[in-house]
Order: structure tokens, then sequence, then C-alpha cells
């Protein structure tokens, strides 16, 4: 993933629209890990155009195989945090367990 970028219209602006993997944060950690897919409107610029807010960061990656990332990252933090990120409490978070090297 790349650095954490502040999270405004001009940022977002920049970004290419096409498909892969995303975090939000806010001042306590990450709140957010999602996908831009083959559906999302403007990739990666349209998804996190959604999620525009004061004091949060973001950082992506530009994948093709983002539905495998997305699970990827997903469970990485439970195994870290052992919660899920807030956008998938409640939802059906990826499964599995992914195991430290």
């Amino acid at each position: 993933m790349k650095d954490w970028i502040p999270l405004t219209a001009e940022n977002v602006a920049a970004l290419p629209g096409c498909v892969g993997v995303f975090e939000v944060a806010d001042e306590n950690g990450v709140t957010i890990i999602d996908y831009a897919g083959g559906r999302t409107s403007f990739g990666l610029r349209g998804a996190l155009e959604e999620c525009l807010g004061q004091g949060l960061q973001f950082r992506y990656e530009r994948t093709n195989a983002y539905l495998s990332r997305y699970r990827e990252l997903a469970q990485v933090f439970r195994n870290e945090t052992g919660r899920s990120p807030r956008n998938l409490r409640g939802a059906e978070a990826p499964a599995g367990h992914v195991r430290a090297n």
C-alpha cells in the first residue's frame, strides 16, 4: 500500500479511475477497508468520493485482483486487531485466517 494521504476533494480528484483497494483512517486508526471494482463508477476516484470527510486519510493500491486483495487486507486487519473494520461490522466480512510468516 502507498503512504497515507489526506482525504480531500483535491487528492481524490487526482486518483486514477481504475480498480483497486483502499483503506480510510481517522485519528483512531483504520475505519474502512473496501475496493473499487468493475461496477464502481470512476473506479478508485468514485469510491473514495463517497468517503470524503474531515480529518480522514486514505491509501490505495491499484490491482486487477481487487477482490482477493480486499479479502486479504480485511483478514490481516482482523488478525492484528481482533475485530473487523467499522464498515464491515455486522456485514458479511471476508472470512478466513491469514497466518503470520
